[in-house]
């Protein structure tokens, strides 16, 4: 093998990983834009299965109801079983819907079909970002971790593509392949080295570290670093694998209370907590749902709103692709904000023209089809670019090494309860109070969740995960200059790992 092709090797052998993930993340996206087209197909005058308005909201909201429960089972799965078979474990539920989706003629069965759906996106939210952290090079993680939103939109896009030109039922069967495809790429993955050196297979951990990542002075100081802090988090928690059971539960419960009050665990979550709860109610899931109804409100009841669904799909796929380079050149918070403030003043611009169009207020040349088609662009622009992809991508990073399986599962509980409440409400709000008052409503939650992170969200961009941990502490200059080694050895930033050992 050339020097080039071992160069190149560790990177690819990187996005074969994210790849894997990044798949199964597109079946779930595919899961999300189903509903748009599950529910516009069954208000057919020819549907077998009738439903109700409030019988298509629980259809479009119960995935988000069903990621807490996946997020409660695979938060204490990861460290037990690992990454690659909790990966694998996630592929079940997930075909398991598609194929009930197939077969159903109820509503009872749609809805316990997207239930299991809901599962499975719920089990690989918290484990895709920890899969593709773990595993791939710190300079190229903020990159990694965008695909995650990426593979979303692409997966929206699949189904909603699909949704023009095949009846739900074939849908269901073509987007099913994506999910069995990327259950193929699992198989061929490897463990997480990281997982690997916490269990204390510290052979088998450095011999898939270096696969990943290849070898060199700076990737061995790293691992030497890795597997010392795994060691001593082992030495000290043997004595507790001795204790009673009763002994365990209170140190644990000793743990979690003592845990609790230091800043560099509650700060992460709330943030994320803001992050998720904005994330949700801008409205991503909920257009990926509702699209052609929020269409023919705004733009009119004769437009082709299967077309512009599409074409609103086509723009939030060139936009995250556009989100990965702006990732990697623009500060976070600056993404951020910019990309919240574009987003509410296009919330409150739909609001706007919606209450004008209902009310008999526009007149030409106002209006047109071009201005809410506008409005609607640049509101997925807002999401896309920036509010859909800062979430995950700060999750990797802000989280200390100790607490980030304990505080992602708990951060990310708020991800899933808000998906299931912003979707859930939506078709209730617009027909209880109209389409302009619910576009307020949600950007008045946006801009809340915006302004106390304005204060508490860190610059990440460019820093270190132990440099970001140690912010959180509110460590200052001296602090850093007493935590210098005296020999003077640099310490390469040390990977993040969610197996902290807890009993």
């Amino acid at each position: 093998m050339s020097k080039s092709e071992k160069k190149y090797m560790p990177f690819m052998r990187q996005c074969f990983v994210t790849a894997s993930v990044a798949l199964n993340i597109t079946g779930h996206g595919a899961v999300i834009g189903y509903a748009a087209v599950l529910i516009t197909a069954l208000r057919q005058p020819g549907s077998h299965i009738a439903v109700t308005p409030s019988e298509e909201s629980w259809i479009a909201s119960i995935v988000g109801f069903a990621l807490i429960v996946g997020n409660l089972i695979m938060t204490p799965m990861v460290d037990t079983l690992g990454r690659k078979k909790s990966h694998l474990l996630t592929i079940l539920p997930n075909m398991t819907g598609w194929f009930m989706l197939l077969m159903v003629n109820s509503v009872a069965g749609l809805i316990t079909a997207r239930f299991l759906q809901g599962v499975a996106m719920g089990m690989l939210g918290p484990l895709g970002s920890i899969i593709i952290s773990e595993m791939t090079d710190p300079k190229n993680r903020g990159a990694f971790l965008t695909s995650v939103s990426l593979s979303l939109t692409i997966g929206v896009l699949f189904s909603h593509a699909l949704g023009a030109y095949f009846s739900w039922q074939q849908n269901a069967l073509i987007c099913s392949f994506i999910t069995f495809t990327s259950l193929l790429l699992i198989i061929y993955t490897p463990e997480s080295p990281s997982w690997l050196i916490a269990k204390g297979r510290y052979d088998k951990g450095s011999e898939i570290f270096f696969w990943l990542r290849g070898r060199d002075r700076e990737q061995e100081l790293e691992l030497e670093d890795m597997i010392a802090a795994q060691k001593s988090a082992r030495k000290s928690s043997v004595g507790d694998q001795k204790q009673p059971i009763g002994t365990r539960i209170r140190r644990l419960l000793s743990y979690l209370r003592e845990t609790s009050k230091k800043p560099e665990f509650y700060k992460p979550i709330i943030i994320m907590f803001l992050l998720y709860t904005m994330f949700q109610f801008a409205g991503i899931n909920v257009i990926s749902s509702y699209v052609i109804d929020i269409v023919h409100q705004l733009v009119g009841p004769g437009v082709n709103a299967k077309l512009i669904m599409v074409a609103l799909d086509i723009e939030r796929l060139v936009c995250n692709i556009l989100a990965v380079f702006l990732m990697k050149t623009m500060k976070r918070r600056t993404l951020l904000f910019s990309s919240g403030a574009i987003c509410v003043l296009s919330y409150l611009g739909k609001a706007g023209y919606a209450y004008s169009k209902a009310n008999g207020l526009l007149h030409p040349p106002f209006d047109n089809q071009w201005i809410p088609l506008i409005l609607i662009g640049s509101y997925m622009f807002s999401l896309t670019v920036g509010i859909s992809s800062i979430p995950f991508t700060i999750s990797g990073e802000i989280f200390p090494l100790e607490y980030r399986g304990l505080g992602g599962g708990i951060s990310v509980l708020a991800l899933s309860l808000n998906f299931f409440v912003a979707v859930k409400s939506f078709p209730m709000l617009n027909l209880a109070v109209g389409l302009p008052w619910t576009y307020c409503l949600y950007a008045g939650v946006v801009v809340a969740c915006l302004s106390v992170i304005y204060f508490m969200l860190p610059e990440t961009k460019d820093r270190t995960l132990q440099d970001i941990e140690n912010s959180f502490r509110g460590w200052t200059a001296e602090d850093y200059r007493s935590a210098q080694p005296l020999n003077g050895k640099s310490i390469v930033e040390m990977r993040r790992c969610s197996s902290h050992i807890l009993y």
